[in-house]
This record gives C-alpha cells, sequence and structure tokens, in this order.
C-alpha cells in the first residue's frame, strides 16, 4: 500500500516537523502504514530522482554476497567494545554501558546499556563512523528485559544519524528504530526541498514489542543520492516488515553513519522536558552487529 503524508507531526525526539504528514492513531507519529501481507510499502521515488534499479537483493530475509566492512558481538572490552566511540549522557560511562554475560544471543558476550531515572540521563551508545553511500546490509540484534518498562516517549534503540544541516541546526535522525508504549516503530526523513531545513517523516508501525526475547533485525538500506532514489527494507526475526523506496537521508557530504544503544531525547534536560525522578532504570542489551558492503 502506499501513504502520502497530509498534516505536520512530531519525529522520535518530539520536535515538529513540515507540513506533509497525516496524524495516526499512535501519538506523536504519523503515515503510518498496516501490514499487509507481510510486507509494509511507501513511498515511489522522490521526483526528480532516476529510475535506477536498486543494489538491494530482493527481500531483507534473502542471503546475500558482499563484504562485510564491520562485525562486533559485544565480546571485547566496554565501553567501546569493537566500535569506533561511545556516548553517554548524565551518568558515568561504567554504569551506562556494560559488557554482559547474560543474556546473550551469541558467543559469550553482550552488551548492556542503562540510563537510569535521574533526571539528568538521556543515552548510551555506541557508534561507528560512516561507511559511504552505496547499498549495505546492517544486522543486529536486541532485548528488551522482562521488566522493561512501557512509555509513552520513544527510545530509540537503533539510528543512522546525519552530521549538522545546512544552517547548523541537528535534526533527527534520517533513520531511527524506537520503541514507543508497547509497539515498535520506524522513522524515514528526508528533505523534500534541499533549501529547507526541515525535513519530512515517513514512519511505520512494526508490530508489538515482546519482552525478554531477542530480536534479530536486518536493515537492507541503499541510500538514496540526489540521482538515486534509495530503498530501505526492514526484516525482524527473518520475517519482511519494511519495503520502502524513496529519499532515505538528507544528501550530505557523508552519509549517516550507525549507532546503537538507547537514546530517550524526551529525558534530556536540555529540551526542558521535565520527567519524574526515580522512575524505572531502561535497560537493553545488544549483540552480533554486522556491516555488509552489497555488490
Amino acid at each position: 500500500m502506499t501513504i502520502t503524508p497530509t498534516a505536520t507531526t512530531p519525529g522520535p525526539d518530539g520536535t515538529r516537523r513540515a507540513k506533509g504528514h497525516r496524524n495516526s492513531r499512535s501519538a506523536g507519529f504519523g503515515c503510518v502504514a498496516v501490514l499487509v501481507g507481510g510486507t509494509l510499502a511507501l513511498a515511489p521515488p522522490a521526483d526528480g530522482a532516476s529510475g535506477q534499479a536498486s543494489a538491494l537483493p530482493a527481500g531483507c530475509a534473502d542471503p546475500v554476497n558482499g563484504t562485510t566492512v564491520f562485525s562486533d558481538g559485544f565480546e571485547g572490552t566496554a565501553p567501546d567494545f569493537g566500535f569506533v566511540k561511545h556516548r553517554y549522557d548524565g551518568a558515568d560511562a561504567t554504569a551506562s554501558i556494560r559488557a554482559a554475560t547474560s543474556p546473550v544471543l551469541d558467543g559469550s558476550g553482550s552488551g548492556r546499556f542503562t540510563v537510569p531515572g535521574d533526571g539528568k540521563s538521556w543515552r548510551s551508545e555506541v557508534a561507528n563512523d560512516a561507511v559511504g553511500y552505496g547499498a549495505y546490509r546492517f544486522s543486529f540484534s536486541d532485548f528488551l528485559p522482562a521488566d522493561w518498562e512501557w512509555s509513552n516517549y520513544d527510545t530509540i534503540l537503533a539510528q543512522w544519524h546525519g552530521k549538522p544541516l545546512s544552517d547548523g541546526s541537528d535534526t533527527n535522525p534520517p533513520i531511527a528504530l524506537s520503541v514507543r508504549n508497547s509497539e515498535w516503530l520506524l522513522s524515514v526523513f528526508n528533505l523534500a526541498d534541499p533549501d529547507d531545513t526541515t525535513p519530512v517523516r515517513r514512519a511505520y508501525s512494526l508490530g508489538p514489542v515482546t519482552r525478554g526475547v531477542w530480536n534479530n533485525w536486518t536493515f537492507d538500506i541503499d541510500w538514496s543520492t540526489p540521482t538515486h532514489p534509495g530503498a530501505l527494507r526492514v526484516c525482524r526475526n527473518g520475517t519482511q516488515l519494511v519495503d520502502d523506496s524513496g529519499e532515505n537521508n538528507y544528501h550530505q557530504p557523508n552519509e549517516p553513519y550507525f549507532k546503537t544503544g538507547i537514546y530517550r531525547p524526551s529525558w534530556n534536560p536540555a529540551k526542558g522536558r521535565d520527567y519524574p525522578t526515580g522512575v524505572s532504570v531502561v535497560d537493553v542489551y545488544d549483540d552480533s552487529v554486522s556491516v555488509t558492503r552489497l555488490g
């Protein structure tokens, strides 16, 4: 099915976005596509983009041939493990990013990411540098513990983030996987007008969250450029949920870079969004991250 956005909505960070989005029944998210026949579809190639064929495989559950450009199973030393960098805001690194021996998907370790409800913490992530435009398969697994509490605010667990826009402003990650209440959500942003710094957004519901189990994600991303429409396919546990075509980033000199862990922007004191202290600690576990260059 194809959905045409028609009204204004806030993104995962709570920032309101340009006209061109229809409010959905999920508060704060617009143009939510529903699952039809196991696959979601949205948005044809952007106007002016060429009709070049995507370099992605037919489905994100299909095996691929390519070159592994990054792989990490969180067997190393926290807080970086095998990643290039880490970032935490609020609590110190030793409490925010730790090696864990349970739960573990593969090998003997996983990464444990924690954001305490202390009124000052909101981020705990590891990240890599950008790997270049083109087509890639990103695979990773995450685990929400049985005591994870549902929240009306988005918690981003994986994102592909760009640099500040041409006017110096920060913005939403072009692609973000998040949890709101008991639902998985996907957001895809682009600039409809290259001269405008207000992104437009496509949003998907990816179904209910099950706590206490590993979620094995595959994101096949063909990054869009001014002359190439781009594509995105998303699978969880071998089932394809999203088949998206169109612009999927802000067409900056470098493509977005990958981050995983916890980012809860609604808890950022700098945004002036107070929340009760003493609320439950937010924990998530990550394992088995790999990035494959396709083609």
